[in-house]
């Protein structure tokens, strides 16, 4: 047992708790930041879906029907009439002001339009510097003053002595049965916030490897570690990233509990494999951190690169933009990115269900950057043992 406890790693290891114990940077990278983030994200994107937003309706017809169609709005659960301005003028006014997203107009003559059989039109002014936003309402406006016109004629068309599915056959002659897979709800938080909450448990153990890898060479401190681990880099590494791999592993388990157990989102797959998956994008992180480290020999530097490289695996994954729609140089860029593979993995085995092989093949490519990274261990252990690459901010 005593020979076990001074094998190197584990000398290594201790070592490395030690460092984490009396400086607080490393509590912040491991605790108290991703704790924060996972935590603030959760309640963000908890309600799942946008609603109530604001919007404003003139109503210069006041009619039975306009009051139909401005009690039908403030009805949708995505929208809610917040202000009744007296002209379109004081409205544009309240638009511009960011008060509300939207104004809908129903103009003088509405209701006499309708029931003489001439078409009516109803504006809407949407506002479309949000793109999600302007959809929600564009899509709610148009259900609303549709099913109120839907009602009018088939009302219209049973007057003239038909039964009401002869009625709704001359009104919807062609009907559309909408399926929608995987996300029925359109729960932003299914997709949008289970890849927020893991690429800030990346990006949190990309900066802690960067910075305790980085550390050793700011501080100097490289023969000392070399010397701990029996002059063997592999087992330095190996050390030094097991407390953190550990840490971050209770964070991924926290982040399924909060997606799945108080979140609902649906495992349609093998949880064991979103795991898995967890843990090696995890650990490449990690080793890209050594390999980052290994080729810039600066701190400062390194640090910069992590945060913008994970910020921008966030764009070219899919996420925010699909992917399908990128130019084929940005698709072929995004390959460049482990979080793409992940978000992929996830979607397939939590949302669709697809079957093992498709998940293996994106762990594989996952762990392609591993590779990569294996690539700057040498070079590390050259960074550490010479002192011309010390003291680099």
């Amino acid at each position: 047992m005593t020979k076990l406890k001074r094998h190197p790693i584990f000398m290594v290891m201790e070592r490395e708790a030690e460092r984490i114990k009396h400086n607080p940077a490393y509590r912040f990278l491991l605790f108290l930041g991703p704790m924060i983030g996972i935590f603030l994200l959760f309640f963000i994107f908890r309600q799942g879906v946008a609603r109530d937003l604001p919007i404003a309706v003139v109503d210069q017809d006041n009619s039975n029907l306009s009051i139909k169609l401005r009690n039908a709005l403030e009805a949708s659960p995505d929208m809610a009439v917040v202000a009744s301005p007296a002209d379109i003028f004081q409205a544009r006014e309240m638009l511009e002001s960011a008060q509300v997203d939207a104004i809908v107009l129903l103009p003088s003559g509405l209701e006499k339009r309708v029931y003489n059989g001439v078409e009516a039109v109803v504006p809407a002014y949407i506002n479309g510097t949000n793109v999600l936003k302007g959809g929600i309402i564009q899509r709610s406006v148009l259900k609303t003053v549709g099913t109120i016109s839907a009602g009018i004629q088939l009302k219209k068309q049973m007057l003239d002595g038909k039964n009401e599915t002869q009625a709704m056959a001359r009104i919807m002659p062609v009907e559309l049965r909408q399926h929608i897979l995987f996300n029925p709800y359109g729960n932003y938080n299914y997709f949008l916030n289970s890849a927020m909450m893991n690429i800030i448990l990346y990006l949190f153990a990309f900066l802690s490897s960067i910075y305790t890898f980085g550390n050793e060479l700011k501080r100097g401190t490289g023969r000392d570690l070399l010397e701990t681990s029996n002059s063997s880099v592999r087992l330095a590494i190996a050390g030094k990233m097991f407390p953190y791999t550990v840490i971050f592993t209770g964070f991924a388990m926290l982040i399924n509990v909060l997606l799945y157990e108080f979140g609902g989102m649906p495992m349609n797959g093998s949880f064991f494999l979103i795991l898995f998956g967890q843990l090696v994008t995890m650990i490449t992180y990690q080793l890209l951190g050594v390999w980052l480290v290994a080729l810039t020999f600066n701190l400062r530097l390194s640090l910069s690169i992590a945060s913008a490289y994970s910020m921008m695996a966030i764009t070219f994954s899919g996420l925010t933009f699909p992917f399908e729609g990128m130019p084929m140089v940005a698709r072929v860029f995004a390959a460049a990115f482990p979080f793409t593979w992940w978000e992929k993995l996830f979607i397939s085995q939590s949302l669709r269900g697809a079957p093992v092989g498709e998940a293996l093949v994106y762990i594989c490519y996952i762990l392609i950057f591993q590779l990569l990274a294996f690539t700057g261990f040498k070079l590390y252990k050259r960074r550490l043992s010479e002192e011309k690459y010390w003291g680099k901010a």
